[in-house]
């Protein structure tokens, strides 16, 4: 007489491990979004630190030469590419921050403005052009009250999503 078979076999069927991968794929969507989102923050962070360490640097030079660089000598633009300023500020500081998004990146940059028109005055800025997350913009804020509202578009200030210094009134 022959024996029956009793017990099944051991391991997983197709549907458990199926189950199994979806679960592990949705853990690991979650856990890249907050990551992702944890980057953009920490770019951010470092953006307004790299524009608090410029402004040291501008206020020392005030500080030697009673005005801050001008834009008729050049000293006006993107900072990590602008060598007139870079030259100025170079007994200031050592080395010239670059933005997280790299030095060839035409929407993340540091801006000197030496002549900035706000609020009827001219004025030396500094801004991060764009920040990743609005949220961590200054625009509203400096276009509002510190330049009562005479901040009308790109160019005066970084835009709708950029972190903005005022230096101080601008000799040029």
């Amino acid at each position: 007489m022959k024996k029956k078979n009793t017990h099944s076999p051991k391991g997983f069927t197709l549907i458990e491990l199926l189950v199994v991968i979806a679960i592990i794929g949705m853990l690991a969507s979650a856990v890249s979004a907050s990551l992702a989102d944890a980057q953009r923050e920490a770019r951010d962070k470092r953006r307004v630190a790299d524009l608090k360490s410029l402004q040291t640097a501008l206020e020392l030079y005030y500080v030697d030469n009673q005005s801050f660089p001008r834009e008729s000598e050049g000293a006006n633009g993107n900072i990590s590419t602008n060598t007139t300023l870079q030259n100025l500020l170079d007994p200031y500081m050592q080395g010239f921050p670059i933005d997280p998004a790299g030095i060839d990146n035409t929407t993340f940059y540091y801006y000197y403005d030496g002549n900035h028109t706000c609020g009827g005055r001219n004025y030396a800025i500094i801004f991060a052009r764009q920040m990743d997350k609005a949220e961590n913009s200054n625009y509203t804020e400096f276009a509002g009250t510190t330049c009562a509202g005479a901040v009308a578009s790109e160019g005066r200030g970084g835009g709708t999503e950029s972190y903005n210094i005022l230096l101080g009134y601008s000799s040029d």
